[in-house]
């Protein structure tokens, strides 16, 4: 069972992204969309280990977005969780070297996790009793569809770094 160096630096890294993500990211901001590093950490780690290693990573990747953000404690959590198990769905269907699957994970993942994330702030507004101003369309067109453009973007120019990492034997 060789697991490799990055089994074992994925939760520093998703400290530091997480980290990273919550302070610094505005300024690679393109377009008002920010990347979503540690969604991006946890897409591509599902790939290479699998859908079980996935939902760790995302639980903790999560908590220390929500620490470092302040948002709703465990939105983030929820969200990267759905979108871990949506990229471990083609883990041993696929293969991670096909050009769609890489692409294909990152797309549904960020769908999913913009969903989920954006449900329970939606939520988390109706039980605050505040007025949800923007129409979840305009959401969707102005934040969730740049923002898988951006991811997708990024995870085409990480492909080749990811298909260097050997895969696992069932972990």
């Amino acid at each position: 069972m060789n697991r490799g160096v990055l089994y074992y630096l994925i939760i520093p890294l998703l400290i530091i992204a997480g980290l990273f993500q919550s302070t610094a990211a505005s300024r690679i901001e393109m377009g008002g969309v920010k990347p979503d590093l540690v969604l991006l950490l946890v897409v591509a780690g599902t790939l290479i280990y699998g859908a079980r290693s996935g939902v760790t990573w995302a639980f903790i990747g999560g908590i220390c977005l929500d620490i470092f953000s302040g948002g709703p404690m465990g939105a983030s959590s929820l969200a990267l969780i759905a979108a871990a198990m949506t990229a471990g769905l083609g883990h041993r269907t696929l293969s991670r070297y096909n050009l769609l699957e890489p692409i294909g994970a990152i797309i549904a993942g960020t769908a999913i996790y913009s969903t989920v994330y954006l449900s329970i702030l939606l939520l988390m507004h109706l039980l605050d009793v505040a007025q949800y101003t923007s129409p979840p369309w305009s959401t969707v067109q102005y934040v969730v569809m740049p923002a898988i453009a951006y991811n997708t973007a990024v995870m085409v120019f990480l492909m080749p770094l990811l298909n260097q990492v050997p895969e696992s034997q069932d972990i």
